[in-house]
């Protein structure tokens, strides 16, 4: 099967809110969709009232758990903006709340819609499929410092392409968030050890999956980069049937909750 399509969906400036209203496009059979958003700071205090009417009181709940204020919301609006996900693709009618796989993944209500979140700094990414499994990570392009005894667990064939990269560092995290993107497909997250499947470490932005995880084959996954900034590095992966992967950027406008 060929490498799928990707297709650059021209960006759009929105509110906080608008973000959350906003008119999905159309997802084709054997399809996959990304939505980025990118959140300003000066509007974390509104996200709360933002994303109340689209997210469960469990998941308000499970928000104020968490120790920084930052993963709070960014967890709360990825919740938010999934379930907008399932109601405008007509899988889930009004709050319900979301089944988990035994990993703890989001599952949508029947089958024929996949959905995964991640989400680091002003940074929040959707990934949507039909005919698929999805898997998408964010991550922080800075490397932390002890990045060579993270890469210890990984695939020989990634330690030793990062040992030999010009830039280590950056080798690392783009390591990172492939295997993340692919582990979230399959459904188990960091479960699934990290030295059973391998990805390229390079620049190539496609297609770098190199030995498919246990129970997969090659030719049934698909993996892109995510589009790269200066301060992150993300992927996705899909399982199955995909033809086409589709994204698209969001900012919210600042000032403007």
């Amino acid at each position: 099967m060929a490498a799928p399509d990707l297709q650059m969906i021209p960006p759009a400036a929105l509110s906080a809110q608008a973000v959350l209203e906003i008119a999905f496009p159309v997802l084709p059979p054997h399809a996959a969709l990304c939505i980025g958003v990118t959140l300003a700071p000066a509007l974390f205090a509104a996200i709360p009232d933002c994303c109340y009417e689209y997210t469960s009181v469990s998941e308000q709940a499970r928000a104020g758990r968490f120790l920084h204020t930052g993963d709070a919301l960014r967890h709360l609006y990825g919740r938010a903006l999934l379930r907008q996900a399932a109601l405008a693709y007509g899988v889930m009618r009004g709050i319900q709340e979301f089944d988990l796989n035994p990993w703890g993944k989001p599952v949508f209500p029947g089958a024929s819609l996949q959905g995964n979140i991640s989400h680091s700094g002003m940074q929040v990414w959707l990934a949507l499929a039909r005919d698929c499994e999805i898997g998408i990570d964010i991550e922080s392009a800075q490397a932390p410092a002890d990045f060579a005894d993270i890469a210890a667990s990984f695939h020989p064939q990634e330690r030793q392409s990062i040992r030999e990269a010009s830039d280590p560092p950056q080798a690392m995290m783009r390591c990172w968030s492939r295997k993340e993107a692919v582990a979230k497909a399959v459904g188990r997250g960091l479960s699934l050890p990290l030295d059973s499947y391998a990805v390229d470490c390079g620049i190539g932005a496609t297609d770098w999956l190199r030995q498919a995880p246990p129970g997969t084959a090659l030719p049934n996954w698909r993996c892109a980069d995510l589009p790269p900034t200066p301060d992150h590095v993300g992927a996705v992966s899909a399982h199955g049937d995909c033809r086409e992967i589709r994204m698209w950027q969001l900012n919210i406008v600042a000032g403007s909750a």
